[in-house]
């Protein structure tokens, strides 16, 4: 694995040399950051990282045996998971909200690097259609009509990419909706964090752990951090 980590190090520095791909990183990068900084945007688009966090909840309660999974999304990013099952497996459904969009976010970028390395489409194309099928899947489980308008749209977008996009296009938009997702969801921390400081964060998902668990919410914070910037990190040392 760690040859394998190091030889797309050498792989990524050696296309940085190009000129096109530091067009795509800088593209997807401008795209990212117009969807995550400015806060009218974000109003908006926010809801997506929101959408990941509350799929971060139901995926990691049916793998506990959880059922009956309704997601609700609202206009102001907060969101709601329900299930029923088990009540030990509680603590671990409500830890997987906030690391869900940065780990999926930090998956899409790296299935992009690993189609521009390998120079293969399939790397990508897998991507898409993993994306599309968690996306039909996760219709199933949506209530309201910004989680199903939003979940219709990601549903219109990957089908597009799937039939007509370029594989220039597949991979500049694979890229920015990873690096939207994995700042997205460091936002959301970010925010989660100040809540706390300000003793405002009485019903986060870090309280709830809080209470159901012998550590306090900010060791629960500061391993979303820790989740979070890991991508980071790994970027950092494999091409080092």
């Amino acid at each position: 694995m760690t040859e394998g980590l190091e030889g797309l190090g050498v792989g990524l520095l050696d296309r940085l040399a190009g000129h096109e791909l530091w067009s795509i990183v800088a593209a997807a990068v401008v795209i990212a950051g117009a969807l995550v900084v400015p806060g009218g945007i974000w109003r908006v688009t926010g809801v997506w990282v929101t959408m990941i966090h509350e799929l971060g909840h139901a995926l990691a309660g049916a793998l506990r045996g959880r059922t009956g999974m309704r997601i609700r999304v609202n206009a102001d990013h907060s969101g709601l998971t329900t299930s029923t099952g088990r009540s030990d497996s509680v603590a671990w459904t409500s830890f997987w909200g906030y690391p869900a969009p940065p780990l999926v976010g930090a998956l899409m970028v790296c299935a992009a690097a690993a189609g521009w390395v390998t120079g293969s489409g399939v790397w990508p194309t897998t991507a898409v259609a993993v994306l599309l099928g968690v996306s039909v899947a996760a219709l199933l489980f949506m209530r309201g009509l910004i989680a199903v308008g939003s979940t219709l749209a990601g549903i219109a977008g990957t089908v597009a990419l799937l039939l007509w996009a370029a594989e220039p296009v597949t991979l500049l938009v694979l890229l920015a909706a990873g690096l939207f997702e994995w700042a997205g969801g460091v936002r959301a921390i970010a925010n989660l964090s100040r809540l706390h400081l300000r003793r405002r964060g009485r019903g986060s998902d870090a309280s709830v752990l809080g209470r159901l668990t012998p550590l306090p919410p900010f060791v629960w914070i500061a391993v979303f951090w820790l989740l979070a910037l890991a991508p980071v990190g790994l970027l950092i040392w494999a091409t080092r």
